[in-house]
């Protein structure tokens, strides 16, 4: 969801506030009449009226249009207000903007020889392939010891920098750049995060979560307040919280259904959440709300690629991955390429707008043509499910 975008200066044209130079050198000219003023030259030469618009009309167009127009109306509103605004707001409400967070995970390490103990020391480094041109380093947080007779273990891990970036889904932290002694493959499986990474909040989240907590003051447990209990959690946005007020257990029993910007939210963080809600007294008399991660609407995806003539074939191996990671950002697999439009639930994700998107960045394909569960170009429509990439397949097509 979005902030509104207010023009300002337009609304105060619209109440009959002079908003120009000219307007208010005429305002000033019929003020100055009305009040019996016999100067009669009024031309743009005279020395009086040049003073005037240097001392008055001058100052007063700045305050209207700059002072009052862009900074004092926009700071008034959560809606339009620029993040010191915003600041101040949260602290009238005791909302606290949330920090970036380094993401922690467990990554999962295979030895070479299961009958032997290996230990990995702390600061070794796990990551990703390039993703949009940036790798994503996971270093070792301690020295840990994978016993004898176990195959394989999960070792703790956290980012190199905060951000929801390194969220990763499943099968991205896979290279190993430096040799681990007796290790020979890492892999994140599923719920491999401990602790989600986190941009600092920006500035449209912030104004969500201060919008949320007007409607959330109330002594009864509706959506809102759910909401900004659940938001709490960095890495966990407003609009990214979904409710299903079911009844089918007993009345007041509800669910909230939670989407993450990057990848699938752990268990581990579904479990902390249902703990702080339902168990620690954080729930509404007689209600049974149960956070769960968004369900998902796995789809196969085959994508057609024309390209331009006369491309090597090095070259078209790189288009082609190109275009597989702006498709895997869509179904939010990674936070790379931001131009890309997401994949969300109870929406139309249009393969049309996508094919744009991908033409807008990549100039050597001439055509992109999307295959989705057979059906050729069909967009992808959800209820309250989320839009996931069960198999992806990149083959180029001859003119």
């Amino acid at each position: 969801m979005k902030r509104p975008s207010v023009d300002f200066v337009d609304v105060l044209e619209q109440e009959g506030i002079p908003t120009t130079e000219a307007a208010i050198t005429e305002q000033l000219e019929k003020d100055v009449k009305d009040a019996g003023s016999q100067i009669s030259n009024d031309s743009e030469m005279s020395p009086f009226w040049r003073w005037v618009k240097a001392a008055v009309v001058s100052p007063v167009y700045w305050l209207i249009t700059t002072l009052l127009a862009k900074h004092i109306m926009p700071s008034l509103f959560v809606a339009t207000a620029q993040r010191w605004a915003l600041d101040l707001k949260a602290w009238e409400l005791d909302v606290e903007p949330k920090p970036a967070v380094k993401m922690q995970g467990n990554i999962t390490l295979t030895k070479a020889n299961s009958a032997e103990e290996s230990t990995v020391s702390a600061g070794s480094i796990i990551q990703s392939p390039p993703i949009d041109g940036v790798v994503y380093r996971l270093f070792v947080i301690r020295d840990t010891v994978i016993a004898a007779g176990e195959a394989e273990g999960d070792i703790l891990c956290e980012a190199e920098y905060e951000g929801q970036a390194f969220n990763l889904s499943a099968g991205y932290y896979s290279i190993i750049p430096e040799e681990i002694s007796g290790i020979v493959s890492a892999e994140n499986k599923p719920d491999y995060i401990t602790t989600l990474g986190a941009d600092i909040e920006a500035d449209d989240e912030l104004a969500l979560r201060l919008q949320n907590a007007f409607t959330s003051s109330g002594a009864w447990h509706i959506d809102d307040v759910y909401r900004s209990i659940i938001t709490d959690v960095a890495g966990i946005r407003s609009d990214n919280v979904f409710f299903k007020n079911t009844g089918e257990v007993e009345p007041g029993t509800a669910t909230a259904y939670i989407l993450m910007e990057v990848g699938q939210i752990p268990q581990s963080i579904l479990e902390q959440l249902n703990t702080h809600i339902m168990t620690n007294g954080h729930h509404g008399h007689g209600d049974v709300l149960t956070c769960k991660a968004i369900p998902d609407k796995n789809v196969d995806i085959v994508t057609e690629v024309v390209f331009v003539a006369n491309l090597d074939a090095d070259t078209k191996t790189s288009e082609k991955q190109q275009v597989e990671d702006r498709i895997r950002a869509a179904f939010r697999e990674s936070d790379a390429h931001k131009n890309i439009t997401r994949a969300a639930p109870k929406s139309r994700f249009s393969l049309s707008r996508l094919g744009k998107e991908i033409h807008e960045d990549l100039n050597r394909v001439e055509s992109v043509r999307f295959i989705v569960d057979g059906e050729v170009q069909k967009d992808i429509v959800s209820s309250l499910e989320q839009p996931r990439l069960q198999s992806l397949t990149i083959s180029e097509v001859t003119q």
